[in-house]
């Protein structure tokens, strides 16, 4: 690829709001495009107002190349807060990771998982109010 073409693909990547954050793709998954992955979203009740979340996937397919799992926490777009979630031991080929929050904090989370690319990086980007039930927990 040329070097003006490189340029002009980058110029638009970063004016699409929502899509690109530099030189980083971003897909906002659905259920059934986390199913497709292989990423299990699990949650429990872990006391009165706290939630346990727990994110599995398997370093393969579309995910072979992760590098890391990210947790934002955002007020609207404002990014308040981003953390890379450390890993727990796995079944061997696995990822796993979690974390304990506020029930109340759920709607401003989500769950980056990122992996390279041949001119940058993607972001899967999990959005937690839509895989957690909050009615529902244990």
């Amino acid at each position: 690829m040329s070097t003006l073409l490189r340029c002009a693909c980058l110029a638009f990547l970063a004016s699409a709001p929502n899509l690109c954050y530099a030189l980083e793709l971003i897909e906002i998954v659905t259920k059934e495009r986390a199913a497709e992955l292989g990423l299990v979203v699990r949650a429990h009740a872990a006391g009165p107002d706290a939630i346990q979340i727990e994110l599995e996937f398997p370093a393969a397919g579309e995910l072979k190349d992760y590098s890391s799992v990210a947790l934002e926490i955002r007020e609207g777009k404002k990014l308040l807060l981003s953390l890379a979630l450390r890993e727990e031991p796995a079944k061997p080929g696995m990822v796993a990771g979690g974390f304990a929050v506020d029930r109340a904090r759920l709607p401003q989370l989500t769950l980056k998982v990122v992996t390279r690319a041949q001119d940058g990086r993607i972001g899967h980007v999990l959005r937690m109010n839509e895989f957690v039930d909050l009615a529902n927990l244990h």
